[in-house]
């Protein structure tokens, strides 16, 4: 890879100092009662279980009370996201005229704000895109380029947060984006589209450029850290649930059409469970300055695949990034502790934030 920009790790305007003061820790977002969702805090530096080892019998609830509950009815299509050290809840109830958003402070104040009401062409099947400072709703209603939105929210220092509707039409329908990643730039977010290629939307001057008909190695969402100077997610390979890679970041200010697709390495490490029916899904957090967290949702050992298990596991590994002598990205410093979450219907829901 590189040599390393000094760069935040976020793409956003902050100081390394700060970032290093912050404490992180991890937020999951769940519903685990009847009439809505709960916030859960974990302090990272209490996992202190080593990596492979069964935890299942040393689950344990994460925090009692939760941090913040929200009430929402359970035909709503409620969606969360993290900008900055802030949870914003999306869709959480079915009034007429759209529910407001609601931005749950994780700083010190641990306050909530209300916000204004979600647009209604970005109620539906939205996908949200933190990127720096703001968060860009994107709704797709049909296959047709014609009928997608795109929306941003962000805080205005007069009248608090507001929605502004992007007019600048992407080249691509946004119900097949492979995965989205913030350019270290702070207004730069690069998607890499099925059947299309990637490209590039600058917040700035709201244009779209295309980098080429290659796709990015990731599947989700990736994050640009400081530390491995990359990119950094989870590879788009669903045969290898769980495996981290990193990939060098496209320039933005390029000449965009026929770059060559940028160098990626694959974690030599696997972290999640090895009987892979047990792993229902996999999602990671950004810790910042080459630490992240895996989080892997687990079935309980023996439980019947016919039948609703009562609970579920997520397992939580921390482990940092770095390159060996060889060059190989490495997940080094892993540490593991498991979490039992109630399943209080049939489908359910849940989100990671690292903050």
């Amino acid at each position: 890879m590189s040599k390393r920009r000094r760069s935040d790790d976020d793409g956003g305007p902050r100081s390394r100092r700060s970032e290093r003061r912050r404490r992180h820790h991890l937020y999951f977002v769940v519903d685990d009662w009847t009439n809505g969702y709960s916030i859960y805090k974990v302090d990272v530096a209490d996992l202190d279980g080593d990596p492979g080892t069964d935890l299942d019998s040393q689950a344990n609830r994460p925090t009692d009370p939760p941090v913040f509950r929200l009430e929402c009815p359970r035909n709503c299509a409620a969606r969360f996201a993290a900008v900055g050290t802030k949870i914003i809840a999306m869709n959480y109830s079915k009034e007429e005229e759209g529910a407001p958003v609601l931005v749950y402070d994780t700083a010190a104040t641990g306050g909530l704000g209300v916000g204004p009401r979600t647009p209604k062409q970005v109620r539906e099947g939205s996908e949200l895109v933190p990127a720096g400072d703001r968060l860009y709703v994107m709704s797709s209603t049909s296959l047709y380029k014609a009928d997608d939105h795109l929306e941003v929210l962000a805080a205005d220092e007069k009248v608090g947060w507001a929605w502004n509707a992007v007019p600048a039409v992407a080249p691509f329908n946004f119900r097949q984006v492979a995965c989205d990643a913030a350019h270290p730039d702070g207004h730069t977010v690069f998607f890499s589209v099925h059947q299309h290629g990637t490209y590039s939307f600058d917040t700035e001057t709201r244009e779209w450029k295309r980098h080429g008909d290659w796709l990015l190695p990731f599947r989700g969402r990736a994050y640009y850290d400081g530390e491995v100077d990359a990119w950094v997610g989870l590879y788009r390979d669903s045969s290898e649930p769980g495996s981290v890679c990193s990939c060098d970041v496209v320039s933005a200010a390029g000449e965009g059409e026929g770059l060559a697709p940028p160098a990626w390495k694959l974690a030599k490490e696997k972290m999640v469970c090895e009987d892979k029916e047990r792993t229902n899904a996999v999602v990671l957090a950004r810790m910042g300055r080459g630490k992240f967290c895996l989080v892997e949702h687990r079935s309980r050992k023996g439980a019947h695949e016919e039948l609703l298990d009562s609970c579920y596991l997520l397992y939580v590994t921390k482990f940092k990034l770095r390159y060996d002598k060889d060059g190989s990205l490495r997940a080094t410093a892993r540490r593991t502790r498991s979490y039992i979450m109630p399943r209080v219907l049939n489908t359910h829901n849940w989100w990671v934030f690292g903050i």
